[in-house]
């Protein structure tokens, strides 16, 4: 009887190990993805691991159009590496966020210095008398001071994964004195936005907070960093794809001369993060000389990496 039980054991004991899962490991070429050349993270990016014109970009890179395409490519992609901004990274449970040179991506990282892929979100009106009224003009600047001093303003760009600085804490009824053209109706006024579309979550929340407390109405058209200055100060201030505000996720470049609008600056910093597949066998973390090997194809496939 006691054989008997014995060799029952043995027997579930193999079952059980032959039904067990067996991590399957990640080869093969490495799947790069990339933003267009008009993108204010790719251009952040490429500065911080050195990809640049002496080094160009492996030719086998896949571009995507937004960073939240960049999620959705990687997380199908099991041999795929991208990068996005930290919010949308850790709302998709298929994607893994590297940390970087060992240091994870996390406020207190970014606000201490320690996590270095960090970057600003910024934003420039157009230049004063060249808004389509004066009271259009008003209501884009208290938009502004909402956005980047007031508590309220704040709080929301918080709620949406943008990182700022204590010690904005105006009320927004205190700012909006201000503004005495807030004191009327003000539901006829539309604030039309561009630029990056990194921005799009934060943004799209302040607005949507500044139109519950002022009735003003918004317009959204984010389709790149470029396109910030271009389409206020720029080539495009004055065709039918001009904004109010631009935004770039990034430093504006010194030929965007963004002094000539009446504010401009950055409401919050962001940070890249390196993702992989959440099937990734190979990464938890990304050096620079890593990732710049990877994006410049010295490195092609996770083989190399697993060694």
């Amino acid at each position: 009887m006691k054989k008997s039980l014995a060799i029952v054991a043995v027997l579930i004991a193999v079952l059980l190990t032959g039904c067990t899962p067996k991590e399957v490991k990640t080869t093969g070429n490495i799947s790069v993805y990339t933003r267009d050349a008009s993108s204010g993270t790719r251009t952040a990016f490429f500065e911080f691991i050195s990809v640049v014109e002496a080094t160009p970009l492996t030719a086998s890179a896949i571009e995507v159009t937004s960073a939240a395409d960049m999620a959705t490519k990687v997380s199908a992609d099991e041999n795929g590496i991208g990068y996005t901004n930290m919010e949308i990274a850790a709302a998709n449970p298929s994607l893994l966020a590297l940390s970087y040179n060992g240091v994870a991506a996390s406020e207190t990282n970014v606000l201490n210095g320690t996590y270095k892929l960090a970057r600003p979100f910024n934003l420039v009106t157009r230049a004063t008398g060249t808004f389509s009224s004066p009271e259009q003009e008003q209501i884009v600047l208290a938009f502004v001071d909402f956005l980047m001093n007031s508590t309220e303003g704040q709080e929301v760009v918080t709620s949406k994964g943008g990182i700022v600085e204590a010690g904005k804490d105006t009320a927004w009824d205190t700012l909006k004195a201000k503004y005495p053209l807030l004191a009327g109706d003000v539901s006829t006024y539309t604030i039309k936005t561009g630029g990056s579309t990194s921005v799009d979550s934060s943004v799209k929340a302040a607005l949507e907070a500044f139109q519950a407390l002022t009735g003003v109405k918004f317009e959204m058209n984010h389709t790149g960093s470029s396109d910030g200055f271009k389409r206020t100060l720029g080539a495009d201030k004055d065709s039918v794809n001009a904004v109010d505000v631009g935004f770039a996720s990034r430093a504006f470049k010194a030929e965007e001369t963004v002094a000539l609008g009446i504010v401009s600056g950055a409401y919050c910093v962001d940070a890249i993060v390196v993702v992989v597949n959440a099937k990734n066998t190979v990464l938890t973390d990304a050096t620079t000389e890593m990732i710049h090997n990877i994006y410049t194809g010295v490195t092609k496939t996770w083989d190399e990496l697993a060694k």
